[in-house]
């Protein structure tokens, strides 16, 4: 059974994340562990401003009060009692939402985290930065970012852009995330020169990833741009003509996606990207 952290502070965006989660769950039998990570005020120990265990205990019961009273009016927002799905509520003090959300994966062992992204969509807020990505950076899970307008929907194929460097080991993660729901990995590789394109075999290098992952349910799309229709503009068109339903990012290659929407305004196809974002850890 797969484990899912869900992170909340209460923010519509949040809640947005938990209705996700949740509907995912109900079609995948997934457990849910819904967190709220609060931190104790700044107190100058020198000026005799001390915590003692009163104060402590006040602050964790009204963080318990609240994280159980916006759980059940999610559930209450989809008609549905949590009652019906596994789930379990956990409040942690932590400094930063990151380490809160580490604290309670040794616990659980959970299998990735889902939360919610704020302002601006998709990629876009993966570069300029937020609170997801503060998780990111210092997770050792997988994050599943769901943008603030973002509805749930089957995750049925799974676009995956790579520079072959680390294809077999970030395959493998990959698959274990496909295999979940059932999911066609549709693995995007942008061709440098037309000698990569044209002399690739892709049937042989498929079957190599099925053997290699013993998941048969992977694509392989060869994409090099032209003076006429620059690189990220087809890559765009092939993400929409996959139907891809979640893009697949690893931390390190930050900088291979930025370079490619970079390039030209026909990069807002993809950089506007308002579906889910798994990124996943280095290793």
């Amino acid at each position: 059974m797969k484990i899912i952290i869900v992170p909340t502070d209460f923010s519509e965006n949040s809640a947005n994340a938990m209705r996700y989660a949740i509907q995912m769950s109900k079609s995948h039998y997934f457990k849910l562990i819904f967190l709220h990570v609060y931190s104790l005020p700044f107190l100058n120990p020198e000026a005799g401003m001390v915590y003692d265990a009163v104060i402590s205990e006040s602050m964790r019961l009204q963080s318990e009060k609240a994280l159980r009273g916006h759980v059940e009016k999610v559930f209450d927002s989809l008609g549905m009692h949590r009652n019906l799905l596994l789930s379990e509520l956990e409040t942690v003090e932590a400094m930063s939402l990151a380490g809160g959300i580490e604290k309670v994966h040794h616990h659980y062992h959970a299998d990735w985290v889902m939360m919610g992204t704020h302002g601006a969509t998709g990629l876009k807020k993966f570069f300029l930065g937020s609170n997801a990505v503060d998780v990111i950076k210092n997770s050792t899970l997988p994050v599943l970012t769901i943008p603030d307008a973002c509805t749930f929907h089957q995750m049925n194929h799974l676009a995956y852009a790579s520079d072959f460097k680390n294809i077999e080991s970030e395959l493998k993660q990959v698959v274990e995330f496909a295999s979940a729901f059932h999911a066609d990995v549709h693995v995007i590789h942008v061709a440098q020169d037309d000698i990569t394109k044209q002399y690739l075999e892709v049937d042989s290098v498929v079957k190599q990833w099925q053997t290699l992952t013993k998941y048969q349910r992977i694509n392989l799309h060869l994409i090099q741009g032209t003076e006429q229709t620059p690189v990220n503009e087809s890559l765009g068109k092939l993400i929409d003509q996959v139907q891809a339903d979640i893009l697949i990012v690893f931390h390190e290659q930050r900088n291979f996606w930025k370079s490619l929407f970079e390039k030209s305004i026909a990069a807002e196809i993809v950089y506007e990207w308002t579906r889910p974002i798994l990124t996943m850890p280095k290793n």
